[in-house]
């Protein structure tokens, strides 16, 4: 057996189907709010590796088409108040600015340019989940202030969990 064969989209896709829906059962704490000015929901996106080795879409749409985020939801629930205003959904604040960082953007100011332009933003939005109202800069201040330090970097040890479970990074 090749041992990169663990590594394949199908291979990776199985194993991540696992390793969602444990993530799934574990968090499973309602959000408050149901009033949202966004709305994230895991799809299942088909991938294919170009020939020069890069993936059609790029990192956000294997992230996107591989992780399911809604985990989030239930990790922040206890920041939210059931009678706040509508806010955006947490999973589609946490995805865009970890795409802006993924694609290589030093300031949410330029990302959020590319998001909102009519072409070039379509897969973000639909990634992250806009339909309407796209965030401004302070939306991600808010966001990371609210949930503190320890609690964003909480939802980073899920994700490095899951790379982990895939093999791709190990602690030894």
């Amino acid at each position: 057996m090749n041992p990169l064969e663990k590594f394949t989209i199908d291979s990776v896709t199985r194993k991540l189907n696992e390793i969602n829906s444990k993530i799934s059962l574990s968090h499973q704490k309602p959000f408050p709010n149901l009033r949202l000015l966004s709305h994230y929901a895991f799809k299942k996106r088909p991938l294919k590796i170009l020939p020069n080795g890069d993936i059609e879409g790029g990192y956000a749409k294997m992230i996107a088409s591989l992780i399911d985020f809604s985990f989030i939801r239930s990790l922040v629930a206890h920041c939210y108040s059931i009678k706040a205003p509508p806010c955006y959904d947490p999973p589609s604040i946490f995805l865009t600015d970890l795409f802006r960082y993924v694609d290589g953007f030093q300031y949410m100011s330029q990302f959020l340019k590319v998001v909102r332009d009519p072409e070039r933003g379509v897969a973000y939005r639909d990634y992250a989940g806009f339909i309407e109202d796209i965030p401004c800069e302070g939306t991600f201040s808010n966001f990371r202030s609210r949930l503190g330090e320890t609690l964003y970097i909480d939802i980073f040890h899920v994700l490095v969990d899951i790379f982990r479970e895939l093999q791709m990074i190990t602690f030894t």
